[in-house]
């Protein structure tokens, strides 16, 4: 998972694994208590280029923003371990590779999707609510012929 070694480069993850804290802010619905969150949300920060847009476009960053950010009623975590952890096996479930039988080098050979539907009134899928955590991702491979597909609506829902 060297692509988030940056983390501990740029001063936002402690050589110890802690996420360094800052002052508590919010970047509507999510409150920022520590640099990561900050980096995540905030694109005045100065700590935001710390990953191009190219960078959070791929799905490995797309997945550890999604588990860093949590859902409405998520605790977030002080270490970074836990996070890196379970993107790095959600990813290894999601996407297939392969091993380029002349290079010998690994190739994904899924193909990611972030799908979005609409009808007359507009958003109709993966919510009507537009959020940043509302999201769905179809994981095709096409080796296997199997399509994954990783879907979250933002919000608690109805609770009786």
């Amino acid at each position: 998972m060297s692509f988030f070694n940056r983390l501990h480069d740029e001063d936002i993850v402690r050589d110890n694994g802690h996420i360094v804290k800052c002052l508590d802010s919010f970047c509507d619905p999510f409150p920022i208590s520590d640099e990561l969150r900050k980096m995540l949300l905030v694109e005045d920060s100065e700590k935001y280029e710390v990953f191009s847009q190219p960078d959070r476009e791929e799905f490995l960053f797309c997945l550890f923003k999604h588990l860093c950010l949590g859902g409405a009623l998520c605790q977030y975590e002080d270490v970074l371990h836990p996070y890196l952890e379970t993107t790095k096996l959600l990813y290894k479930d999601l996407v297939s590779v392969r091993k380029n039988p002349q290079t010998k080098k690994i190739q994904i050979t899924s193909s990611v999707f972030k799908v979005t539907a609409y009808d007359g009134a507009g958003v109709c899928y993966p919510s009507t609510e537009s959020h940043e955590q509302t999201f769905s991702y179809f994981i095709v491979d096409p080796i296997k012929r199997h399509v994954h597909v990783l879907y979250h609506s933002y919000g608690v829902g109805e609770m009786s």
